[in-house]
């Protein structure tokens, strides 16, 4: 049984299973499993065109190697095994950790989402690269393959003589308690992105990834698209008022008037708080449209938004200390350390090598949130001893309520939670307040 580096195993992904939490999840799931609409012509096509997951990861870190020559090879060995055999596509998907209720959600996530994703064995961005609409990195993906190496390179003390037996990793976030120092990240665009997926509505995966983390004891997330007709953005808020105070509410930075629109339907959904990704405001010179645009703020932009409502607003998108000082003088409530998963800049730096610079000049004085690459509960624990107080979970969530709805959003939550738990047996941390940079090696 092997996980990714420096992965603690959960009971689950062990195979060793939790009666406890999922004694009745495998029925759980079959009933949330939306039924997969047949695919279309134009998608079996789309398919045919596209190498399968073990090839074209091969095939993209060869080339990077060794140059186009490595494809010959690869070409001429992967006909051999065709000759040999009608080549059957690898049965399993995910972690080859992943097992029981955990490695059925990836093989259903596999059959809902590919050719959109793969669901690799780790998510690293390679195999994805450049597939922009679409889960990938943008332009060559480095940002989000630096999002994954960087997560990588933190290494963690192992101290097993602490006598720490019964840690606590539950946290406290603008007066909310949460069972882990997790949430889910706020996701929008699904109807650009992910044109040819037909598994389940935009509201059924909103409901999926809200009441899945809330069944967890941790926030749920809706996202935004500046481009939605009103009416499908009011339609995701309704989704969002069936759980009062348990969603953070992504808004992306579009003109003021038109972003007090969106955050007033937040409010009377009682939404938890509210993100605006700056990051996004990249793309505003394609459209200029008073409804459908998206800007860059001004620190004045930003505070007229902070006093405009009550509720938490945590700038989403910053990756410098001094931007991190200008959303403080804003009057923001947190902000998120995050270079939207690779996909707005290319060539950035990943996440966990950002974040420590950032939490050196706000920590204490601002909530501070991290995103990037989110998968296991070890990777929770080094960027809260980086400095974050809370992480945003994307990709990996997304990947669950395709693969099992809400049981499995709870699931892999849970999942995260219990190895969390096991990683602070083993670093000497009580509780997350006691989680600092001296468990890292």
């Amino acid at each position: 049984m092997r996980a990714g580096p420096g992965h603690v195993l959960s009971s689950e992904r062990s195979g060793l299973g939790n009666d406890s939490d999922n004694s009745d999840i495998t029925d759980a799931l079959r009933a949330e499993m939306p039924t997969r609409v047949p695919d279309r012509p134009d998608e079996i096509a789309l398919r045919s065109s596209l190498m399968d997951t073990p090839d074209r990861r091969a095939a993209l870190k060869a080339t990077a190697v060794f140059g186009g020559g490595a494809l010959v090879a690869m070409g001429a060995a992967t006909a051999a095994r065709g000759a040999a055999s009608d080549a059957a596509p690898a049965t399993h998907y995910g972690p080859a950790s992943a097992t029981g209720n955990v490695g059925q959600v990836y093989q259903r996530a596999r059959e809902a989402l590919y050719p959109v994703c793969r669901v690799c064995p780790q998510c690293d961005g390679v195999a994805c690269a450049g597939e922009f609409p679409g889960i990938g990195g943008l332009g060559a993906g480095l940002s989000f393959q630096n999002n994954f190496t960087s997560l990588q390179r933190v290494h963690l003390k192992l101290r097993p003589l602490s006598g720490n037996r019964k840690p606590d990793c539950s946290t406290v976030i603008f007066g909310q308690k949460l069972s882990l120092p997790a949430m889910a990240a706020p996701f929008g665009g699904l109807d650009v992105n992910f044109p040819h997926l037909h598994d389940m509505s935009e509201a059924q995966y909103f409901d999926a990834i809200i009441g899945g983390c809330v069944d967890a004891g941790t926030m749920g997330a809706v996202g935004d698209f500046q481009g939605d007709a009103i009416a499908l953005t009011q339609a995701r808020y309704d989704v969002v008022g069936r759980y009062p105070g348990r969603v953070i509410a992504g808004i992306k930075p579009r003109p003021n008037p038109n972003f007090m629109q969106v955050l007033r339907l937040a409010e009377a959904a009682k939404a938890f708080m509210v993100t605006i990704d700056i990051d996004s405001a990249g793309r505003g010179w394609q459209d200029t449209a008073a409804d459908t645009a998206v800007e860059p703020k001004t620190v004045a932009q930003l505070r007229e938004i902070v006093r405009a409502t009550r509720l938490p607003l945590v700038v989403k998108g910053i990756t410098t200390p001094d931007d991190a000082l200008l959303a403080l003088e804003a009057g923001a409530a947190g902000v998120c350390v995050s270079n939207h998963g690779g996909r707005v800049l290319d060539h950035t730096a990943g996440t966990a090598e950002l974040l420590p610079a950032v939490a050196d000049k706000v920590k204490g004085k601002m909530v501070i949130l991290v995103d990037g690459c989110v998968h296991y509960g070890t990777d929770v624990l080094k960027y809260v001893a980086l400095g974050a107080d809370a992480v945003l979970v994307g990709r990996h969530l997304w990947r669950a309520a395709h693969g099992g709805g809400r049981p499995a959003v709870a699931l892999f939550m849970k999942t995260m939670r219990d190895e969390l738990t096991a990683a602070m047996v083993l670093t000497a941390t009580p509780n997350i307040a006691s989680v600092n940079r001296q468990i890292l090696g």
